[in-house]
């Protein structure tokens, strides 16, 4: 993964699965819990902008008080016409990089599992509704992160500071405050993509984080081998194109999901 320090990233990324088994066939199955859409989390009587990331590409946006926003891949962020007025908040679907201008006024970041608050900084923060894992990885400055929902266990917030993290899973209800390399997030920044040795599920892993995507292989993979390679500025399309060629693996795109096939 691009912050490959955190030994537990998968255990909270991954969601839990739980099997029960029942006696009778007639009793119906629990109801599927639905995302929360973060379009239900619009003020009331308030128009919102709204920005798309492209699929496997970055987009970048400037907000009217010259903090910038870049979207990763399928990364939806609503603005509020009234933004910078009586405070700065923008609501996220996805993965997104921010670096905040420096102003009295607070600068939120509400998604549907957490929350950041700063007043000037850089961060960036992937939280999609359709995944149960959220993560906030902290650059400069200082963040206040919290839970967007209201907890049975634990509903009090952290405070990052460079080289902290979050690791956050909704569907565990679990949110920590762990430690990486703020060099990982300067290469992500610079979008310089570094493939070390990077094989299998590493390798899938590494660009499904790097590019906001989802990633599915279907077929004999046993004959990979293992990418030491330098992306830089590359879409997402482009890295696949060149690993396919080299690997043997053709590829095809649905929304923010990819599967590979051998």
């Amino acid at each position: 993964m691009l912050f490959k320090n955190d030994t537990n990233y998968f255990k909270f990324l991954l969601p839990v699965a739980l099997f029960t088994a029942v006696a009778c066939h007639t009793t119906p199955p629990p109801a599927e819990k639905k995302p929360v859409s973060i379009l239900t989390m619009q003020a009331p009587g308030i128009h919102y902008t709204s920005y798309q990331g492209d699929m496997g590409a970055r987009k970048s946006i400037t907000l009217p008080d010259s903090s910038v926003v870049i979207l990763n891949s399928n990364t939806l962020l609503l603005v509020p016409d009234n933004y910078g007025q009586e405070k700065r908040q923008v609501l996220l679907d996805g993965d997104a990089w921010f670096t905040v201008t420096a102003a009295p006024t607070v600068f939120t970041v509400v998604a549907d599992k957490l929350t950041a608050e700063v007043l000037g900084t850089s961060f960036r923060m992937r939280c999609f509704t359709s995944q149960q894992g959220a993560t906030v990885h902290l650059l400069t400055g200082k963040i206040k992160v919290s839970k967007s929902y209201h907890s049975e266990t634990d509903n009090q917030p952290e405070i990052l500071e460079r080289g902290n993290m979050i690791l956050a899973n909704k569907e565990i209800d679990l949110m920590e405050k762990e430690t990486y390399n703020p060099q990982d997030a300067e290469s992500w920044l610079a979008d310089s993509l570094q493939l070390t040795n990077a094989q299998g599920l590493l390798m899938w892993r590494t660009l499904e984080d790097w590019y906001g995507v989802e990633i599915t292989v279907q077929g004999d993979a046993s004959k990979t081998t293992p990418v030491t390679k330098l992306f830089v500025k590359a879409t997402l399309q482009q890295v696949l194109d060149a690993l396919g060629k080299e690997q043997g693996f053709s590829y095809k795109t649905d929304g923010n999901k990819v599967e590979i096939k051998f």
